[in-house]
């Protein structure tokens, strides 16, 4: 496999506050413990799957743990995000996805590894 399709380049992060509001308000969601996905599919666009990654300042007060956690989950989708993009550039969808950790402690890479490729798979299913 190619390291451009193990990438999470700039353009698929997602970004501004109309798109991110109208994600949280009129998206779905589902629970992959420790992580809540919310998802929102789109109209058409280059980009199939864009995506951004939250950890709450109410869970987690220090900055390098919140920034740990998140470095983590973006890796996770990095290294798995294959099979849903290649699904959505299939049937030309596009979708926004919010991945927000839930869980009060930290968890290690191995588990928020295996939840995101469960999320990815529920998301699979759900968006087409």
């Amino acid at each position: 496999m190619s390291n451009t399709g193990l990438s999470f380049p700039k353009k698929e992060h997602l970004t501004g506050e109309i798109r991110v509001k109208r994600l949280f308000t009129e998206g779905q969601s589902f629970l992959a413990y420790p992580l809540r996905v919310v998802f929102l599919p789109d109209e058409p666009r280059e980009i199939p799957l864009q995506a951004l990654f939250s950890v709450p300042k109410r869970r987690f007060k220090r900055a390098n743990k919140r920034n740990l956690l998140k470095r983590r989950m973006r890796e996770a989708f990095r290294l798995h995000k294959s099979s849903l993009t290649g699904v959505l550039s299939q049937k030309a969808l596009t979708i926004d996805v919010a991945f927000t950790y839930v869980a009060n402690e930290p968890i290690a890479f191995s588990v928020i590894e295996r939840k995101m490729i469960e999320a990815l798979n529920i998301l699979k299913e759900k968006a087409v």
